[in-house]
């Protein structure tokens, strides 16, 4: 159904018109059309069920072949369908229902007369026990109020059908789980109660749990659930629900002990272990947790339901989940430009210090009108590259001119289409940027330094994050590139790597984060490279610590949290990132921890 501002109450009256001519015309086909586009309007307007059931005296028993379920259905022709044939199979009808509630919540589509006029007494409350579950699964726990409302004549329904069925294991426990999504979890923990009673399985133990837990008793939940598991002590999956709940309330040691007890049982879960890792991340920080959660998912394809600790694990965490923002004095003075007034400016703009060559780029093309002086000699290792690489940028003074030309129309529009500043984790970001392996090389080069203009989608980004962005996904694009890439050996990266490492070690610039977080993301790939990562992130901003001594390093912090994030990283190297940035190294790690004179042996480890 559109989702517009078109009213559906006055949508719906106009679909009935039609029904109303074609049902004068004897035209019975059209008129159970526009009779199912008017449900689909408005599923509770009286005047649809009037004109269902006038249909209905005119069809006759062929009423049901006026609305003939086809793929992909229409959610009008089911709901319809289910109207006309409640009375011959109330079940199947209600399913349809069900089916209706589970692809729009919101709407009322069970709230009709038969519906609650229905006697479970006549219903096989095996069916109804389905029924339940099928209908509770969409409305959220708890459900949003427009959702309850919209739906509480299932729960009058569970209601009847209890009285109707009052020894009923099963269909208790499915009532407790659709009650408690309506607020009343009172009701659903006696509900939840009396099914346990029943027959004290797996199942009806988790509904009554789930109950519990939604009335604030927690530590009673958690005695239903391990007396379940217990009685059961594979079923890991109800130490993964206990290990959740544990984590909600802040009892995260916990939670993980009763994960790696469950562990211990089944050591290849996925529920189990995915959760794990992401509470241990929680607690500590310490990236090599996701790491070898990724490592996980890699070597054991999800074969029952798709995880999300991941993705809520990394969530906005610097690299981990998005890029990080740019801390150039020129970027910060020009946010403070409003975007009406930049293309009328002139004059002269000073800078006490040079700053990296994509920063004054990003403020060249917003002020075109500027002159930019720079105070004071720029330093050697500002203006020059670390190694003897191929380098993006070539300096004339204290200007960076790009030693490439911009990339075609096409592979901007490519680029453009896909960078983003925020991703699910690393794996995903290399993943979505696959396209972009198929660009040659140059063009990818040519990206980096000459990055399309911001798309429309991200227009409220502050300035330079979206440079950045496509810098990070122009490096992702490299990792992927076709060109590079071994014939023998598709999944071997290591030419692409080589040529990141040059850019990492070119002229200082945003361009050495974006190539040193694509290498941290083949370190998450491939387990074959991460020393070699390791090396060469960890020199890199090895380098940046000890420029910083003498002058300002825009990229150091950045570069910090960097290396926080690739696998295997030296414990020394940690330590040293969470110095420089404030962040105090995790606490969980095994091996030997750093003397306090680490910062003059690492620079002494650098000069060898």
């Amino acid at each position: 159904m559109a989702d517009d501002v078109e009213d559906p109450v006055a949508q719906a009256h106009g679909e009935l018109s039609l029904a109303r001519v074609a049902l004068a015309e004897d035209d019975l086909e059209h008129a159970a059309n526009h009779i199912a586009g008017a449900i689909a309007w408005a599923p509770g307007l009286p005047e649809v069920h009037e004109l269902l059931a006038a249909l209905t005296v005119r069809a006759g028993g062929e009423v049901a072949e006026l609305f003939p379920l086809r793929e992909p259905a229409f959610i009008g022709t089911v709901v319809a369908r289910a109207h006309v044939t409640a009375k011959a199979d109330p079940i199947g009808a209600l399913r349809m229902l069900a089916q209706a509630t589970g692809f729009d919540p919101e709407q009322p589509w069970a709230d009709v007369s038969w519906v609650r006029a229905a006697d479970p007494a006549g219903l096989d409350p095996d069916d109804l026990a389905r029924l339940f579950v099928g209908v509770m699964q969409r409305l959220g726990d708890p459900a949003p109020p427009p959702v309850a409302k919209a739906n509480e004549v299932w729960l009058d329904l569970a209601r009847r059908s209890l009285r109707a069925h009052p020894d009923h294991a099963l269909l208790h426990g499915a009532s407790a789980g659709l009650g408690r999504r309506f607020g009343d979890t009172a009701e659903a923990v006696r509900w939840g109660a009396r099914g346990h009673r029943l027959h004290p399985d797996k199942l009806t133990s988790v509904w009554y749990a789930y109950a519990l837990r939604a009335d604030g008793r927690l530590d009673a939940a958690l005695k239903v659930m391990r007396a379940a598991w217990r009685a059961a002590p594979d079923e890991v999956d109800l130490c993964a629900d206990m290990a959740n709940w544990l984590a909600d309330s802040g009892r995260v040691d916990e939670a993980i002990e009763l994960l790696e007890e469950g562990m211990r049982r089944r050591s290849d879960y996925d529920c189990a272990v995915h959760t794990v890792h992401r509470l241990r991340f929680q607690r500590d920080g310490d990236a090599r947790h996701l790491v070898a959660l990724a490592d996980f998912i890699r070597e054991h394809p999800v074969v029952s339901h798709e995880h999300a600790d991941l993705a809520q694990a990394c969530e906005r965490l610097p690299w981990l989940g998005r890029v990080t923002g740019p801390t150039e004095a020129c970027v910060n003075t020009l946010h403070r430009i409003p975007a009406g007034e930049r293309g009328t400016m002139d004059g002269g703009m000073s800078l006490s210090a040079l700053e990296v060559p994509s920063a004054l780029a990003v403020l060249r093309r917003q002020l075109p009108g500027v002159t930019v002086r720079v105070e004071g000699a720029p330093a050697a290792d500002l203006v020059r590259p670390l190694r003897e690489v191929r380098v993006l940028w070539r300096y004339d003074g204290t200007t960076a001119y790009p030693t490439v030309e911009p990339a075609a129309a096409a592979s901007q529009a490519l680029l453009a289409g896909i960078a983003g500043p925020v991703w699910p984790h690393p794996v995903a970001a290399y993943d979505h940027a696959m396209p972009l392996g198929e660009l040659p090389v140059e063009q990818l080069l040519s990206l980096l330094v000459h990055p399309p203009a911001r798309p429309e989608r991200f227009v409220e980004l502050p300035d330079g994050w979206w440079e950045r962005s496509a810098q990070v996904f122009a490096c992702l694009g490299l990792l992927h590139c076709g060109e590079l890439r071994n014939p023998a050996d598709p999944g071997d990266t290591a030419a692409q790597r080589r040529l990141l490492t040059d850019l990492a070690w070119g002229v200082e610039d945003w361009t050495t984060e974006a190539a040193l977080f694509a290498l941290t993301v083949a370190a998450w790939l491939d387990p074959a490279c991460r020393v070699e990562v390791c090396d060469t992130v960890g020199r890199r901003f090895l380098a940046a610590v000890r420029a910083s001594r003498t002058r300002a390093v825009t990229i150091r912090d950045s570069l910090s949290a960097l290396v926080r994030i690739v696998p295997g990283m030296v414990p020394d190297m940690l330590a040293l990132a969470g110095e420089v940035s404030g962040v105090p190294a995790a606490p969980a790690r095994t091996e030997k921890p750093a003397s306090p004179s680490r910062f003059g042996r690492l620079f002494r480890r650098r000069q060898q």
